[in-house]
């Protein structure tokens, strides 16, 4: 084990792998813990219920914003990795644009019919939702801004900026702008309100980061930025399927259960998702990696770096798995007695968390192999099974229902990725123990 693990260090491509991944993983990890104080903060503060009722209004951003940003954070990412583009500065300027004002359009749409969404789509009413709306849907257009430099950012290597604004950014600021805020009311608006100007801080620096690495700045591009937009609906579809298949059950669980059992299944899957910063840390250097090499015909390449990756995450996510269940009553109990409820919903996550690790990099490595239309069909498939689990599971079994909904509707589109892969492509992303990493 210790010889490969040198051996590995002196491969170029491993060594940039285990290296900048362990930086991002820091990050992450990092981010994360501030991400967790958060939360923390609003449970103690303010209890299961206001946590529930941000929970949701975050299950909204999400959705939405990922819409919003057009699968153009991808488009640029797949786009800048080729270095040859760095002059067609142009397009990235055009790019944040269209997606700040389509976002923009939406949240506004959104905020119209306000009042049909609170009180009609919900089994029980939740007027409670009005204040926390409109500070919102108005950080959506932002997020979408901060993304797309994120994505400029990860194509140029940029890792450590990447990682930080891509998640961590808005949780850090979020937190020191919330224990500002608490100083001066207690009124449990704050915690959205805190969201909003940490986003919009977040949006600002990144883009600003972003412009200041573009050695010559162009409004106009050789690239029809319309057509380039239009490339990336597919993984804009992708995503937004994605982001559903993360955040439908929240959404579910809002229509059938009180906001208390809201805050309690999020926090159970925040603490499950701990088990997977390090796919996360390895996708951030491969992605660029797989899309470089594909340009240029590499496959021997991209399949020994896929190949090394898988093992490397799956070693990792299955001690942080065992980790998570055997502390599962710590992890749970830091955020108020009543969370400990969390625990079978915590337990049912972790197994879609190793489903996860051992399918390997199968989204990443479908985009960037020109693949996303076969990746947005198996994750569109992925989505209507999970709805109909979770509508069928949730008002009998409340969160545990919907975290089993969730973790076979996982389970399906990595296997399922996994499988054409290795049917189609000849590409082994989930985990072999016995294929070897040569050159």
């Amino acid at each position: 084990m210790i010889t490969k693990f040198k051996k590995a260090f002196q491969d170029a491509d491993f060594k940039e792998i285990l290296t900048k991944g362990f930086s991002f993983l820091l990050l992450k990890v990092g981010g994360t813990i501030v991400g967790y104080l958060f939360t923390l903060f609003i449970t103690l503060k303010f209890g299961a219920n206001i946590y529930g009722v941000v929970a949701f209004s975050f299950s909204i951003f999400m959705i939405v914003s990922v819409v919003g940003k057009l699968g153009l954070d991808t488009n640029i990412l797949k786009f800048f990795s080729d270095n040859e583009n760095d002059k067609d500065s142009g397009l990235f300027y055009k790019s944040v644009l269209k997606s700040f004002v389509f976002s923009s359009v939406l949240s506004l749409l959104i905020f119209s019919f306000r009042y049909e969404l609170v009180f009609q789509i919900f089994e029980v009413p939740k007027p409670q939702l009005l204040p926390y709306l409109p500070w919102v849907l108005a950080a959506i257009p932002l997020w979408s801004v901060n993304h797309i430099s994120a994505g400029y950012l990860r194509a140029k290597k940029h890792t450590k900026s990447f990682a930080f604004f891509y998640n961590p950014a808005r949780f850090l600021f979020s937190l020191l702008i919330l224990s500002i805020l608490y100083l001066i009311t207690q009124d449990p608006i704050i915690t959205v309100q805190a969201h909003f100007f940490a986003v919009l801080l977040s949006a600002i620096c990144s883009f600003l980061l972003v412009s200041s690495q573009i050695k010559k700045k162009q409004k106009r591009s050789k690239v029809n930025s319309w057509s380039f937009m239009f490339s990336g609906i597919p993984m804009m579809f992708s995503s937004s399927i994605l982001i559903l298949l993360g955040w439908m059950d929240t959404f579910v669980m809002g229509i059938y259960e009180d906001d208390s059992e809201i805050g309690i299944y999020n926090v159970s899957l925040k603490v499950a998702t701990l088990a997977s910063f390090s796919l996360e840390a390895i996708n951030a250097i491969l992605a660029p990696k797989i899309a470089k090499d594909y340009l240029t015909n590499n496959s021997k390449n991209y399949k020994r770096l896929i190949s090394f990756s898988t093992k490397l995450n799956f070693l990792i996510s299955s001690f942080v798995i065992i980790a998570i269940i055997l502390l599962k009553d710590i992890l749970l109990g830091m955020f108020g007695i009543e969370f400990l409820a969390g625990a079978t919903i915590l337990i049912v996550f972790c197994f879609g968390q190793l489903i996860n690790s051992f399918s390997g990099s199968v989204g990443v490595i479908l985009q960037m192999t020109g693949k996303q239309k076969i990746y947005q069909n198996i994750v569109l498939v992925a989505l209507v099974i999970n709805l109909m689990l979770t509508f069928a599971l949730t008002p009998i079994y409340g969160g545990v229902g919907a975290a089993i909904a969730t973790v076979i509707s996982m389970a399906f589109w990595n296997l399922g990725g996994a499988i054409y892969l290795k049917l189609y492509l000849n590409i082994t992303s989930y985990f072999n123990p016995f294929k070897r990493d040569t050159k």
